[in-house]
């Protein structure tokens, strides 16, 4: 063959240049397969190609959304549809791109207009649920999902999604079937236990409600995972065969899962029956973080101290339990020495014989330190700079900071805090005087909280009401008002997006506390001295005031009530907190001007010797440290309110009562007794409910309500 031949012949396998539609195809097989760098660069080849291909601008877009680029996606799939309008995946896939992208009702409409195109779509009929369920639309977003159910049977989300929403409509019932259903087609599914953890609660199902949170952890350890562990274990009641829940409630406690103080009872009725208590690693933990809430306990911890007490007086070996004394002299400093003692005497005989040591500056055995720290805040000895000196085990250390180096911090803080309005009202300077001396709350940790939209937040756990718009830019502009030791104020601040929070107090030692820890978790809170009375000058608005656990120590909680209203934006919120009459008929009143701490350690221990409210009292998480005794019994200043007066005050200002807080199960209860308020906010049937479940408000009234826009 000569050389032309063989030209000739090489020339008739050359391969023809691939089509449009041969690219394409390769690209969707790229794009099945997963490869999305490979199928980006066939479709941007159509397109180069043949500009007007709208199914690989769509393509595109979907990988965009994929990509985790919801503004790309968006621009590209409205290329796509302004090619071609008809195609129903288009606007379906619009719709998840634009809900990435937070514009929520521009995605209900595309997502309404691929089901116009084609309603045989469960995928998006489940998607528009979703959506419309985060808008508060409960009965839509159900409809969507019984007809994605409808249309695909198995289909294990929308059984979720349906189970979801009927929960948060108060149907537990009813959410339970559809999210064990959901489970039946698909067991690995955290959010489907979550909600179902959530649903035996509200039917007070506490054991089977903690078994679904625990599936739930094992398979994905989320935030919301362990609120809601925390949520179902803390009102269990365990003795010894709870073993199981002991590393997971140890976890809680050190990881901070939420307030460690809601399972501080779970705990107690596990430790008190442990064999070896001054090696309980789950007993260190709870008496370093939180005041114990169980009576028995305490007993058990006051025998401890006072034989520790002994010992340390005698000189007794006390190396080997050290670690153990030093968590329970950490918990009685947090509980403000609220124990029962008849040994004072032996320790201020130890105190006295400590400082002399320290004076003489001679060696200090760590035992007698730990025993003094038991019975009195170091911060109160004699130059008590002197131990910061020294060399101490870490457990000794750990005392110091907490009685010592922290309280230091706080007074250098409080110096800072300006005073935003004068003291003037008698009442007032009471209260004050109160707080000064009993900060409250003592607290070593808060509860946690993913940041929300105000708006969003409100509209989901009020899906029934009818909310007006609130606030016009990003964030919200938030008053706590009382903010006493800032837990409250953290917490709110944590909860909402972009809060720019002020937090008001009468006390300045209380402020000081709320100033350190919130300094301690990186927190910007604006902390300053003001008399909620006096703050009708302010020249600021708020988009939500929060006012729980104040104004029933003000002798005219409404007028409080009326000062803080003018400060709030029209369209604004607030979140408020009475004492009930009918929750607190049965605690004594006790009167608590000029009352010193020892006298309520003594009326306190008289009560649990004594009176006949003895259970209603010890049942009380106020009950368990000094402070937050005296504001249960002793208080100097305190009213008490009805629901009928609250709603009189709704009617003469115009707001709408939003809704209670209260847990799952009671409003289930309401739910099921008044189902014509799914809302829950018939005030004349909340006051029957409470009529015949007085405790239900034992805390106090806690609800929100809305400004007229």
């Amino acid at each position: 063959m000569n050389r032309k031949q063989r030209r000739a012949g090489n020339a008739t396998h050359t391969q023809r240049p691939e089509s449009v539609q041969e690219i394409f195809a390769r690209a969707v097989q790229f794009h099945h397969a997963g490869r999305l760098r490979d199928a980006e660069q066939s479709y941007r080849q159509v397109l180069a190609a043949q500009p007007g291909h709208a199914d690989s601008l769509h393509r595109l877009g979907v990988i965009a959304y994929q990509a985790e680029q919801p503004a790309s996606a968006v621009e590209l799939i409205r290329k796509a549809i302004t090619l071609n309008a008809v195609a129903a995946s288009y606007h379906a896939h619009l719709g998840l791109a634009l809900a990435a992208l937070g514009s929520r009702d521009e995605a209900v409409v595309a997502s309404r207009a691929a089901l116009r195109l084609d309603p045989n779509q469960p995928d998006t009929q489940n998607n528009l649920g979703v959506l419309l369920e985060q808008q508060g639309e409960l009965d839509q977003a159900e409809d969507c999902y019984r007809k994605a159910i409808a249309l695909a049977p198995d289909f294990p989300n929308a059984h979720g999604n349906l189970g979801a929403v009927l929960r948060t409509a108060g149907k537990p019932v009813e959410a339970i079937a559809c999210l064990r259903r959901a489970l039946e087609i698909y067991p690995n599914q955290p959010e489907v236990l979550n909600n179902l953890a959530l649903a035996l609660l509200a039917q007070d199902d506490r054991r089977g409600a903690l078994g679904a949170a625990m599936r739930s952890l094992a398979l994905e350890e989320t935030a919301q995972t362990k609120r809601i562990f925390v949520a179902c274990a803390k009102d269990v009641r365990f003795e010894s065969d709870a073993e199981i829940l002991r590393p997971l409630l140890l976890r809680a406690l050190m990881e901070n899962w939420d307030r460690p103080a809601d399972l501080a009872r779970v705990c107690a009725d596990l430790v008190k029956h442990t064999s070896d208590m001054a090696n309980d690693a789950l007993l260190m933990a709870l008496l370093r973080l939180t005041p114990n809430l169980d009576m028995e306990l305490e007993r058990m911890l006051t025998a401890s101290r006072r034989d520790f007490l002994r010992d340390t007086m005698t000189d007794g070996r006390l190396a080997d339990a050290l670690h153990f004394y030093s968590a329970l002299a950490q918990q009685c400093f947090i509980n403000e020495y609220v124990f029962g003692a008849d040994e004072t005497a032996w320790a201020g005989q130890l105190r006295d014989r400590l400082v002399a040591a320290l004076d003489a500056d001679m060696p200090t055995p760590p035992h007698w330190l730990v025993a003094v720290a038991a019975y009195f805040p170091l911060r109160t000895l004699a130059s008590p700079g002197r131990l910061l000196k020294r060399s101490w085990p870490s457990e000794i250390e750990s005392i110091l900071t907490q009685q010592i180096r922290e309280p230091e911090e706080e007074e250098r803080l409080r110096a800072a805090i300006p005073r935003l309005t004068q003291i003037n009202d008698a009442g007032s300077r009471l209260v004050q005087a109160q707080y000064e001396n009993n900060p409250y709350p003592r607290w070593v940790r808060c509860g946690t909280a993913e940041p929300a939209d105000l708006q969003l937040y409100l509209r989901q756990t009020f899906p029934f009401s009818t909310l007006e718009p609130i606030g016009a830019g990003e964030g919200a502009d938030i008053l706590v008002a009382g903010c006493g030791t800032g837990r409250n104020a953290i917490e709110t601040t944590q909860k909402f997006q972009g809060a720019r929070t002020l937090a008001i107090d009468l006390s300045l030692a209380s402020l000081g506390h709320a100033a350190r820890k919130s300094r301690e978790m990186g927190l910007g809170i604006e902390y300053a001295q003001a008399d909620l009375l006096e703050l009708g000058a302010l020249d600021r608005r708020f988009d939500l005031i929060e006012a729980v656990g104040v104004l029933h120590h003000l002798a005219d909680p409404f007028a409080g009530w009326r000062v803080l209203l003018s400060l709030l934006r029209p369209g604004g919120v607030m979140m408020l907190g009475f004492y009930s009459d009918v929750a607190r008929r049965e605690l004594p009143r006790i009167p608590g001007q000029g009352i010193t701490a020892d006298d309520i350690r003594r009326e306190r221990q008289r009560l649990l010797e004594t009176s006949q409210q003895r259970d209603v009292l010890a049942a009380s998480t106020d009950f368990f440290t000094t402070s937050t005794c005296r504001d249960l019994l002793f208080h100097v200043q305190e009213q008490r309110v009805t629901l009928a007066a609250i709603g009189d005050f709704l009617r003469g200002y115009n707001l709408t009562l939003l809704g209670f807080s209260v847990d799952d199960d009671v409003l289930a209860a309401y739910q099921s007794r008044f189902s014509g308020d799914p809302g829950a906010t018939n005030l004349d049937h909340w006051q029957a409910f409470e009529s015949d479940n007085p405790d239900t408000f034992s805390g106090m009234y806690q609800f929100w309500v809305q400004k007229p826009a």
